[in-house]
């Protein structure tokens, strides 16, 4: 019996200890997450006024915090407006002597019609690529290729609905955080 109560705990106390280092690591990931997103947000790629997001991809928990996030968004202003604009914000941030921290992005503007042909050409290249794949390829490997020409046309067709709606103006924005 007395083994017993021994092993028990033992067990009580891997149990405790194994829960608490695993509550001080959550902890520090939630910390460090609201950390990025706040420092993305706030200095390093502050979401255009006049904007509207169009694609979001990010790798992690949530856009725009910590991880790999690419955003995507269009405006109704012109192109020189919104570089305008993210210059006076970087500048900004520069000049109030903010550091990198864990964050770090970059946001590039383009004017609508360049961003639709690109898509266009790259929507092409795709076709071409899967038409001229060899027939022995593996199915996985078509079926791939498929799906990427299928995000092509979709991605295109949000740009020509954009431009459609107005907007003018592509901004790309890429930031990272703790990675």
């Amino acid at each position: 019996m007395e083994a017993t109560r021994h092993q028990t705990g033992c067990f009580k106390s891997f149990v405790i200890m194994a829960g608490s280092a695993i509550a001080f690591i959550s902890a520090i990931i939630l910390l460090a997450d609201i950390k990025c997103a706040y420092d993305i947000e706030n200095w390093w790629a502050p979401l255009y006024p006049n904007g509207e997001t169009v694609r979001i991809e990010y790798d992690l928990f949530r856009p725009r915090a910590l991880g790999e996030t690419y955003l995507y968004m269009t405006s109704i202003d012109d192109f020189e407006t919104v570089q305008q604009y993210y210059r006076d914000k970087r500048l900004a941030t520069l000049r109030e002597g903010k550091t990198r921290g864990l964050a770090w992005s970059e946001s590039e503007e383009y004017p609508l019609e360049l961003a639709i042909e690109d898509a266009e050409a790259r929507h092409s290249s795709l076709v071409l690529k899967l038409a001229e794949a060899p027939s022995e390829s593996a199915e996985t490997e078509t079926e791939a290729l498929e799906d990427e020409v299928k995000d092509a046309k979709a991605w295109q067709e949000t740009l020509i609905r954009q431009l459609e709606k107005g907007a003018r103006t592509l901004v790309v924005f890429f930031s990272a955080c703790g990675t």
